[in-house]
């Protein structure tokens, strides 16, 4: 196992090198304190794992997860931060990163993580379990609004693209050659296969909020 270790803080750094040495005595660790480093280290060697601190000079460890993603790296990597928060959360797996950390976790969750990421499956600090909750329930959502936008129909559709620019039903009537009666038909059906209730503006809301999901969703594609 060859692991690339990024972190800008030496005393903790050394101390997880000796940690995870003594629990994988064959490991190959390599040392980098900023993410430029890091960047430049995994693109010009194979790594297994590389664990990535968020904040570190020159670049942080999500940018270091976005070049990653960029160079379709296979590398595995995990996040191990001090900051327990959401949004940092959804930023590295949305990048790519299969494990997040607590750098106050045990060294038994560290161990345990290394073990499941080089079995290839994602691990998630203990303390972190509602976030992932939170992740998994949201992508269900979102997979359950793709696939009713993917049910529509090509008039239905295309009324729907529409509607998202603020294209009123006279004007879409006009612009897809059909009848007024006809876009109204459309807009309700839409509502219905998207379980939306309420006043006219309701889909025109609907689509602000999922903008980049109708444009992913082309029931065409």
């Amino acid at each position: 196992m060859k692991i690339l270790l990024a972190d800008d803080h030496p005393i903790f750094r050394k101390g997880l090198k000796y940690l995870i040495e003594d629990h994988f005595p064959t490991c190959t660790i390599v040392e980098v304190d900023n993410g430029e480093d890091a960047i430049n280290k995994l693109l010009l060697s194979d790594f297994d794992i590389a664990i990535l601190d968020i904040d570190m000079p020159h670049k942080s460890g999500v940018e270091v997860l976005k070049r990653l993603k960029i160079e379709q790296s296979r590398t595995r990597a995990v996040i191990l931060t001090m900051h327990n928060d959401e949004l940092f959360f959804n930023e590295a797996f949305d990048q790519g990163a299969i494990g997040f950390l607590l750098k106050e976790d045990s060294s038994l969750e560290i161990v345990a993580c290394l073990n499941t990421m080089m079995a290839g499956n994602a691990y998630v600090s203990n303390k972190l379990s509602s976030y992932l909750k939170n992740r998994k329930n949201f992508t269900s959502r979102m997979n359950a609004v793709k696939e009713a936008i993917r049910s529509l129909s090509n008039a239905e559709y295309n009324t729907l693209k529409l509607v998202a620019i603020n294209k009123s039903s006279k004007e879409i009537a006009e612009m897809l050659f059909v009848t007024e009666k006809s876009v109204e038909n459309y807009r309700s059906r839409i509502c219905k296969k998207l379980e939306l209730s309420g006043g006219s503006n309701t889909l025109y809301k609907w689509c602000i909020e999922h903008k980049d999901l109708i444009t992913q969703s082309d029931p065409g594609l």
